[in-house]
């Protein structure tokens, strides 16, 4: 599951760099927008969790927090965004996933 991660998130990645608007921010969007969409799926599509109810939480909290992810870096690449709002707006939904992904595997 985790390849099938990764090439999405590749898929992704060229489509990032292909309509991104902004040259100077074009190879930033594309590797942390590929770097983030692979880290959302693949902890959404490869991570088992012993427990059913927890896996379950576990699956839908990551493939709504990969939605989001990949709707935010579609988002970023058609419009005008600076970078500090780029890394911060990218940074948090990531951390936040991950609070939420650690406290629920706990």
């Amino acid at each position: 599951m985790t390849i099938i991660a990764l090439l999405l998130a590749a898929v992704v990645a060229f489509a990032l760099y292909s309509y991104c608007k902004s040259e100077e921010l074009q190879w930033m969007i594309t590797c942390l927008g590929g770097v983030s969409i692979f880290l959302t799926w693949a902890g959404t599509l490869a991570v088992e969790l012993e427990e059913k109810g927890k896996n379950v939480n576990f699956k839908v909290l990551g493939g709504l927090i990969a939605v989001i992810m990949t709707g935010l870096q579609i988002f970023f690449t058609f419009s005008a965004v600076t970078m500090p709002t780029y890394v911060l707006v990218t940074g948090v939904t990531l951390l936040l996933w991950l609070a939420v992904a650690y406290a629920l595997a706990k």
